[in-house]
């Protein structure tokens, strides 16, 4: 979120300059950094006066002024559509230096001299507005600069909230916290309103059919508003806070919105079909067009405004078309309502819709603002709309929140901070953040109801502990001994089992436990999937089986954002159904690759991933870790290709699956790059896992090396060869690795050449060439009878 500087200077009595007051907030918790200046530097441009506004001889579109600045008379040609006499505007003359080192001097304009410009907002870097010039405030001077008129000469703050403080979502509650830490009062906005004699209860009446989704609805009615601009002071603090204008009236309700951090609509009344307002859950696939002139197909029970027969509104997410404000309102239904935030939340989701309003409700907003904001707005816009506002608030509020109560012991709060606070210090910290206090032995602390996120003991002492001053809180010097611990084994384990992984260039990722069970019946077959109560949506709806799913979820997100080269990790959790029990929770090793092995550099090839790099992670966990050699043997899975899929065996053991992940899985999430994938059982491998290492001296004696190339079979694995080769060469065969793979002519078409590199080595003596010729011939003639393979 974002703000001016003096919004805050308005609602709260401080002196730190900027920069001091970013520090402040942000020991206390509000992560605040100054972004800079406000608004661009421009220099010479001063409130001047049209006096004259005559037709340009020889341009139908364009007018030549006599501009008072005060000094002097200038003449000037302008295009702007608005440009009238009697008119302050912002005027350039001759000298001036506007935003991007543009010069302004006296210039011809078809014939008439122009002695500088009336300028818009865009051209001053005051918004992108450039269809219409700026129109000043009657009341401002002449000649007056136009930083100083317009208070232009400002800074831009930027928080970083943390999601549990929707309260600070707001000038006011910012300015609250400034005010604590300050001990000074906060300074409301202020109210005038006066209404007519007319009751707002005749004109309008509210029914809210689930008020679980809306526990409180209120309306206020005006009549006869103008639609204009917009006063500058609301459109720079709208500016600050990130927001376009767009007409007085909506532009009054996002003011009150960033003020007092309460979302607010107005309705065009007189667009309704009747002057009643029903709050409804939507039926199954109903359609509304939002005012972003979208139609939409609504998810069963998304929370409806409607004028009893057709939506006006998505309840606490965004207005409809057909009743939005525009240049022909003049009635208008002013809402300010809170609806429940899981509730919207999840109409969000599912619409792939946000906006400051959702932001806000969904995070809870304060049920008792709502007739503060709903009065805040109306009076705004009775002041700049020339509104009357009818008598009375129209209130549906069915159940009115009820107040948290919390027992404070002061002792403990200094024994946790380490303080020797007394009661009434903590009183005035709590009463000044708008805590009700109530003292004793004890103090019984009321809640104020815009703070959701305090419901323990334990929330008042942070509270305390933050306004206090974190940098107050003493360091403890008491003597002791250290606590030693020997590191526990699973600790161990994973440690192991990371570093095997980032060493091969693998990152550790962590994914969601929910997943799409429509995406997910796809990729794995599953029907009977684990559903949560309460999902945030359909995509997020159930809980996963296996891990690909979110794998896949990953690789899709990153390719998306043109990252193609891919090798992550995880360790995470899959939930198996048990039944009418709680599902079996198994911890499961999540391998994938896609795209490039390395990335672009001009001395090297690029290679793809793989299935080959997936198997050498695979080794390399079962060298780290010491659970046996790796042997895959084929079996079909539905997650993998039937060509590439295998069981994982670490020793004799079924520990997972690994393999090219299966094209139909792959289009769900729209990836057209190979994808390999393994997933390992975690207690299987912990429970082969040794963390004590056994010494091996230095071999003694020289090794001996043979290769050997044989054609046999295309279905003839590998690993099989080279299982016998160690089988049959005993303990004279030390080490055996494949180095070359062939296929094509001279073999047959039905064969492939396998090549391996064999070492030799005896624990006792120097091996002869006679010894080492008896030990291969018998390992060739082994492959002959078990593999029908031939010598090359």
């Amino acid at each position: 979120m974002r703000l001016c500087y003096s919004w805050l200077k308005e609602l709260a009595d401080f002196e730190w300059d900027p920069a001091e007051l970013a520090d402040k907030l942000s020991m206390s918790g509000t992560e605040t950094v100054v972004s800079g200046p406000l608004f661009p530097e421009f220099t010479g441009v001063v409130v001047g006066k049209v006096e004259e506004c005559d037709q340009h001889p020889s341009a139908d579109k364009l007018k030549v002024c006599k501009v008072d600045t005060g000094s002097t008379v200038l003449s000037t040609v302008c295009g702007a559509p608005n440009v009238r006499t009697g008119l302050k505007v912002a005027f350039a003359g001759p000298g001036a230096e506007l935003p991007g080192n543009l010069a302004i001097s006296a210039v011809d304009m078809r014939g008439v001299k122009s002695e500088g410009m009336i300028c818009s907002e865009a051209e001053l870097g005051l918004s992108d507005d450039h269809s219409i010039i700026m129109e000043l405030d009657r009341q401002l001077k002449i000649g007056t600069s136009l930083r100083e008129a317009l208070e232009l000469d400002d800074w831009l703050l930027e928080f970083d909230l943390t999601p549990n403080r929707p309260d600070c979502l707001s000038a006011i509650g910012l300015a609250r916290e400034i005010a604590a830490l300050t001990g000074t009062k906060l300074k409301m906005p202020k109210i005038h309103l006066s209404e007519t004699d007319q009751s707002a209860a005749n004109e309008v009446d509210i029914a809210i059919e689930n008020p679980q989704s809306c526990p409180r609805y209120m309306a206020r009615v005006i009549h006869d508003i103008r639609i204009g601009q917009t006063p500058w002071w609301i459109k720079k603090k709208l500016y600050s806070a990130g927001m376009r204008s767009i007409n007085n009236v909506v532009d009054i309700t996002n003011l009150v919105l960033m003020e007092c951090g309460h979302p607010l609509h107005a309705f065009d009344f007189d667009r309704f079909s009747t002057p009643k307002i029903v709050v409804r859950g939507a039926k199954k696939d109903e359609k509304f067009t939002t005012l972003d002139e979208v139609e939409r197909t609504l998810a069963e029970g998304t929370v409806l405004i409607t004028d009893s027969k057709k939506p006006v509104a998505l309840g606490g997410i965004m207005g409809g078309l057909e009743s939005e404000v525009s240049e022909r309102t003049s009635n208008v239904l002013l809402e300010s309502a809170y609806f429940d935030p899981p509730t919207i939340r999840k109409s969000g989701k599912q619409l792939g819709l946000t906006s400051e309003s959702q932001l806000r409700f969904e995070k809870g907003a304060d049920p008792n603002n709502v007739p503060n904001a709903c009065d805040r707005a109306a009076y705004l816009i009775q002041k700049y709309a020339g509104g009357k506002v009818l008598a009375g608030q129209v209130d549906c509020y069915p159940e009115p929140v009820k107040p948290i109560l919390i027992t404070l012991r002061p002792a403990r709060v200094n024994n946790l901070l380490a303080t020797d606070l007394s009661s009434p210090q903590m009183i005035d910290i709590l009463s000044a953040l708008e805590f009700g206090v109530k003292t004793g032995k004890k103090l019984t602390v009321t809640v104020p109801s815009f703070r959701p996120d305090v419901t323990r003991e334990i929330d008042l002492i942070e509270e305390i502990a933050r306004i206090f001053g974190y940098d107050k809180v003493k360091t403890s010097t008491a003597a002791g001994g250290t606590l030693l611990t020997r590191e526990r084994p699973e600790e161990r384990f994973k440690e192991v089992l990371r570093t095997a992984l980032t060493s091969q260039g693998c990152v550790e990722a962590l994914t969601n436990t929910l997943i799409d069970p429509v995406k997910d019946k796809v990729v794995s077959g599953i029907e009977d999937h684990i559903a949560v109560l309460k999902p945030v949506s359909a995509e997020l709806s159930v809980l996963r089986q296996n891990l690909l799913s979110s794998f896949l979820n990953i690789v899709s997100y990153n390719l998306n954002r043109k990252k193609s080269d891919i090798s992550f990790f995880e360790v995470g959790r899959v939930f198996i159904p048990s039944g009418d029990k709680l599902p079996n929770e198994l911890l499961k090793l999540g391998i994938a690759f896609c795209g490039k092995e390395q990335a672009v550099h001009w001395d090297r090839e690029l290679s793809d991933y793989d299935f080959f790099d997936l198997k050498g992670v695979l080794q390399s966990i079962s060298s780290e870790l010491r659970i046996g050699d790796l042997k895959l043997s084929p079996k079909e899975s539905r997650l993998l290709e039937k060509s590439m899929s295998f069981d994982v065996l670490f020793g004799k053991d079924i520990c997972g699956i690994c393999g090219e992940v299966a094209r139909r899985a792959r289009e769900q999430y729209d990836i057209d790059l190979p994808v390999f994938y393994a997933e390992i059982d975690m207690q299987m491998l912990y429970e082969k896992f040794s963390s004590e290492r056994t010494f091996v001296p230095v071999p003694k004696y020289p090794s001996s090396l043979r290769d050997l190339a044989v054609i046999v079979d295309n279905d003839v694995f590998s690993a099989d060869l080279r299982d016998e080769i160690v089988q049959s060469g005993g303990e004279l065969v030390t080490r055996v690795e494949l180095f070359d793979i062939y296929e094509g002519k001279p073999i047959p078409a039905s064969k492939k050449s396998l090549a391996y590199s064999i070492e030799y080595r005896s624990d006792s003596k120097t091996l002869t060439d006679e010894e080492v010729d008896t030990v291969h011939r018998r390992i060739i003639e082994r492959l002959t009878k078990k593999f029908s393979a031939e010598l090359r």
